[in-house]
């Protein structure tokens, strides 16, 4: 590895908890030099605040989440009766979906000036239809792609309920967590859930296969996939889509618009970042060392103990859990460094938008809904349901340390979210369709369908088809 760059922030600690050859920088790590030696903990690559964390005690952690930020209470409403309003989200079912009734009705049983009820609903594709026929909630959580719903004035910017928060602010906010959603200075969706790439793997067959430690690289990944297959296992099964191409793609130095992560009007994929990518999976495809699944399926092998390593999310850590059973300790660590040095991420998620049409009232209501849930408690409370990252400062501290020595995937994930290197999608709404050719491009060249020139030469051409006509926000 380069020396500039960072030490790979991520755990190989286990978990027995039953809840869900492309060119790199030189490794420290020989594939011939044995085992790479992991400590009990495996704190050495991960963030100094989250080691701070780990470092100290479950109830010593509680109680420095007890200062200023944690104690800022929703702001009441000064009226006789209680302010409904409805809440449209789509986490339907699964640990997700019950996390996020649980803290509902925590909200209502503590809140008795605001009472909020749940609509599961398809928000993002329903609320800009609903917002005109005049039967749009008070407050929805929709996906990455609120372009639309801004370029036609269809939401309330939070700038004015932001003002004065100590919760809700660039101090207490995770960086990535407070860009999202962010548009020519305005806010208009606050992330709900932070969800990040990470992969996930059975440590009894690293154990097996003399595999001592995560691959901090591709080329570790690489020879780790050798060794794994040895075993008669598939050593990795991969999900063909944008959100767990394009990390590794940005760990060789593309970008996800040309010039860009963020804004622009064309994309960057001809290029020997995305040929040394897509040239990187062919190959361990060719060499029966990967297969590319749903996540269902995926979740379904590794369970089983067919599949060594799956790539996933935070938001699916309590499914893998959930699916395996205590069968075998998982591990977890997030995509590995490139070329560059550093391992990129992409933050997704859903997020609050306060929609058009209602009274001061509701939206006040709205708004003292969400600075509760920002709150270390509530954060704390759906992290360690759902494995999602908590998205405040004061929320990483206030995380038992008991709880993040046995959820590495819950310490993966925080390292990616406090990384400088994780990046939210661009708001484009026609980002969504260049999504949709990356999975295909990258499904042809990686099973051999299209030569990999061939592939990144036709996405290049969609993709800027796409862009061309989005006017940038």
């Amino acid at each position: 590895m380069s020396t500039h760059a960072d030490p790979r922030r991520s755990t190989s600690t286990s978990t027995s908890t039953s809840t869900s050859t492309g060119g790199e920088a030189p490794s420290s790590r020989s594939v011939g030099a044995g085992p790479r030696r992991r400590t009990a903990t495996s704190l050495s690559r991960i963030s100094p605040r989250l080691a701070l964390v780990l470092g100290a005690s479950a109830s010593a952690a509680v109680l420095s989440a007890s200062g200023a930020a944690a104690t800022v209470p929703s702001r009441p409403l000064p009226t006789s009766s209680p302010v409904v309003i409805q809440l449209w989200e789509s986490h339907n079912g699964g640990p997700v979906g019950g996390a996020m009734s649980t803290l509902v009705k925590e909200f209502d049983a503590t809140h008795k000036s605001v009472q909020v009820d749940i609509v599961v609903t398809k928000a993002s594709s329903k609320l800009l239809a609903a917002i005109p026929a005049g039967n749009a909630p008070a407050l929805a959580e929709i996906s990455h792609y609120d372009g639309t719903l801004v370029k036609a004035g269809a939401l309330v910017s939070w700038n004015a309920f932001l003002a004065g928060s100590k919760v809700v602010s660039p101090s207490n906010m995770l960086p990535v967590v407070w860009r999202n959603g962010l548009v020519q200075g305005q806010h208009y969706r606050l992330q709900t859930d932070l969800k990040v790439s990470e992969v996930f793997y059975n440590e009894i067959l690293f154990h097996k296969a003399g595999i001592a430690a995560a691959p901090t690289t591709w080329t570790e990944l690489a020879a780790d996939a050798k060794k794994l297959k040895g075993l008669g296992v598939i050593p990795l099964g991969w999900k063909d889509s944008s959100a767990h191409i394009l990390p590794a793609f940005m760990s060789n130095g593309g970008s996800m618009l040309r010039g860009s992560n963020s804004v622009g009007t064309a994309v960057n994929f001809d290029n020997s970042a995305a040929t040394r990518t897509f040239s990187f999976f062919r190959s361990l495809y060719g060499e029966n060392e990967l297969q590319l699944h749903h996540g269902t399926t995926l979740r379904e092998d590794f369970a089983a103990g067919k599949m060594a390593m799956i790539d996933g999310t935070s938001a699916g850590y309590a499914k893998v859990l959930d699916a395996v059973s205590g069968k075998f300790p998982v591990g977890a660590f997030v995509e590995p460094a490139g070329t560059t040095g550093h391992a990129y991420n992409i933050a997704q998620g859903l997020g609050f938008v306060l929609p058009k049409g209602h009274t001061h009232a509701q939206d006040e209501a709205a708004w003292t809904f969400v600075q509760w849930w920002f709150e270390p408690a509530q954060q704390v409370a759906w992290a360690e349901q759902t494995g999602f990252t908590p998205e405040t400062r004061a929320s990483i501290t206030a995380m038992p340390a008991s709880f993040l020595r046995t959820h590495p995937g819950l310490v993966a994930s925080i390292s990616a979210g406090e990384s400088p290197y994780t990046f939210a999608r661009p708001v484009s709404d026609s980002y969504s369709e260049v999504q949709a050719s990356i999975d295909a491009s990258f499904f042809d060249a990686v099973t051999a369908k299209q030569p990999v020139a061939s592939a990144l030469q036709t996405l290049q051409k969609q993709g800027n088809s796409y862009m061309s006509g989005a006017s940038e926000l």
